[in-house]
């Protein structure tokens, strides 16, 4: 039996091209003990400015500790692979993307002048970006961190793309993305809620528009005010209704997005990020099934504090958040086994996201 892969594009912002699109299906297996499942390789490859790179990816150029590239996008595309791989074992204890020690490969130098990073179900490729609204796309840990998980969602609930459960994966990339940045500056006081209120909550901002400061794709802590025009809503009574089609974005996967984000960031500064990132974790692995809208979501989370941390200060918290943004949390939540199945691959999709 099969499951599904798809490609997920960064772009969230009325400035740029996104690409998603689905690809072949494969084998989804479920998670394997980091203890004993085969240890992943990160290695990177070189498009050369191609769009069609020989073999799918290009030259191999850094495997596993080879010492840098002295190429900025290699380098970083390299090393933030790494940052994501140990932040899934040490604090998940999950083994790569799939569980079981997938190999972690990136592609750079796609594209000339491509404004775009996305992660096809096998590999990530990363664009250099234009220069005015993109530098390299692989210089930002966030956004390494967020394509990557969609990977892991690929492999865990499988959220389909369309609608509130599509704004759900995206989400939970973002969450994703924002926390392995956080990990990743300050491993020490990682857990604290002081850590958690410090931290920007924005995503994409270290290589988005490099010649405007302080703008970014998303912000977590402030859906809307990202960047001029942000029409992400922070809460369900600013929820965009749009048709569930390629040109809208599949029904503003990335724009009501920040209804989620919102209620992540609510709880990680009460209870803290690493908190944030286990429950948000279980709740991908064990409560949220394909189809989950925003209610289903909060019900998964609030189920998945609870089998973390009990009926206390945690799970009060999750409850709290979602309710502060509109959403009231679905009952009566049960543990869901991700078995494999076949699942039809969606068409491509090049659109403009709002």
């Amino acid at each position: 039996m099969t499951g599904y892969r798809h490609t997920e594009g960064v772009g969230a912002t009325p400035r740029g091209r996104m690409h998603q699109m689905d690809l072949v299906t494969f084998a989804a297996p479920r998670i394997a003990s980091a203890a004993t499942a085969r240890t992943p390789k990160i290695e990177t490859y070189d498009a050369g400015g191609s769009e069609r790179p020989a073999g799918g990816f290009g030259t191999l150029v850094r495997t596993g500790d080879d010492k840098p590239s002295g190429d900025t996008a290699i380098d970083a595309a390299h090393t933030n692979a790494g940052i994501v791989r140990d932040f899934y074992k040490d604090v998940l204890g999950r083994n790569s993307i799939d569980g079981a020690g997938m190999d972690m490969k990136s592609v750079v130098h796609f594209g000339t002048a491509y404004n775009n990073a996305y992660w096809d179900g096998a590999k990530m490729t990363y664009g250099d970006g234009d220069g005015k609204m993109f530098s390299p796309l692989s210089g930002a840990l966030d956004v390494v961190g967020h394509e990557m998980t969609h990977g892991v969602t690929e492999h865990t609930a499988r959220l389909e793309y369309s609608g509130q459960a599509g704004a759900l994966n995206e989400s939970w990339s973002d969450v994703f993305g924002e926390v392995i940045e956080q990990w990743s500056e300050n491993r020490s006081g990682f857990g604290t809620t002081d850590a958690a209120r410090g931290a920007d909550w924005l995503i994409g901002e270290d290589v988005m528009t490099p010649g405007t400061a302080g703008d970014a794709l998303r912000s977590m802590k402030a859906p809307g005010t990202a960047y001029k025009g942000d029409v992400q809503p922070a809460d369900m009574a600013h929820y965009q209704q749009m048709p569930n089609d390629e040109e809208h974005d599949n029904g503003g996967v990335h724009v009501n997005s920040g209804i989620p984000n919102k209620a992540a960031y609510d709880v990680a500064i009460k209870v803290g990020s690493e908190k944030v990132a286990k429950i948000w974790y279980t709740a991908l692995t064990d409560f949220l099934r394909p189809s989950a809208d925003f209610a289903a979501a909060a019900g998964a989370t609030i189920a998945a504090a609870t089998k973390l941390y009990g009926a206390g200060a945690e799970s009060q918290a999750v409850a709290d958040a979602w309710k502060a943004v509109g959403v009231t949390a679905a009952t009566g939540v049960t543990r869901v086994t991700h078995a494999a199945t076949e699942r039809p691959a969606r068409p491509d999709n090049d659109g403009i996201v709002p």
